[in-house]
């Protein structure tokens, strides 16, 4: 047997911490509890959390390779702020590598993929229904991940996860302020009946879902801007 490496336990546990924290201040960001722009005091934030500064700050890490926070000058750990021209970029990358996904699933056909889609979309329906904006903004983020595995290419799931990241919080600003916005029940169920049809009905649905979710994503940050500005 092996001799035991020193220490290596006591890192488990550590990052065990820190993933706990990361969590608790994720979900406070995505369920609106910290609106973007708000300091993250350390003092306070890790002693509300039970953990240490240095804790925060490696939670704090990992939330900034999400998108969710970042570091500024004088003020330290910031819930970060999305513009329009992110959304535009999010989904200007995100629209062919979708389509590229919806035309391997409706080449292949696969009923396995489409069960977890019909599966995601009443999960979401669901969390529309009881008004649960996280659990649809979790279904949202699976739905167009499973889509995507249609591609069978690691690289391209990667790349669409990273997008998905970057974009997670302007989604969580519009699941929040969908009454605002005009939204009445979830499209993603039009969007499986296009993917059951033909590669052309799904190419053309699945862009104008996407083209859609970024026109009410830019609405509703200038309706926020116009907000901050009275």
């Amino acid at each position: 047997m092996a001799d035991p490496i020193d220490g290596l336990g006591a890192g488990i546990q550590r990052r065990s911490t820190t993933e706990q924290t990361a969590e608790a201040v994720r979900q406070a960001i995505l369920s609106g509890r910290l609106p973007s722009g708000t300091p993250l005091r350390e003092a306070a934030v890790a002693a509300e959390l039970g953990v240490s500064r240095s804790t925060l700050r490696e939670a704090a890490r990992t939330l900034e390779s999400e998108g969710l926070v970042h570091y500024q000058m004088n003020r330290g750990i910031v819930v970060a702020d999305v513009t329009g021209e992110d959304v535009a970029d999010i989904y200007a990358a995100r629209l062919p590598v979708e389509l590229a996904a919806a035309d391997a699933l409706t080449e292949h056909r696969d009923p396995v993929l489409y069960q977890n889609l019909a599966d995601l979309v009443g999960e979401i329906e669901h969390a529309f229904e009881r008004d649960d904006p996280v659990a649809a903004l979790d279904g949202d983020r699976l739905f167009h991940a499973t889509l995507v595995a249609a591609t069978g290419s690691p690289r391209l799931r990667r790349f669409h996860g990273q997008l998905q990241q970057e974009q997670r919080l302007a989604l969580a600003l519009a699941e929040h302020s969908r009454r605002e916005l005009g939204r009445t029940a979830d499209d993603h169920r039009r969007l499986l009946e296009a993917l059951h049809g033909s590669p052309e009905e799904a190419r053309a649905e699945l862009t104008a879902h996407l083209r859609t979710g970024a026109a009410e994503l830019r609405r509703l940050l200038d309706l926020l801007a116009h907000r901050k500005r009275k």
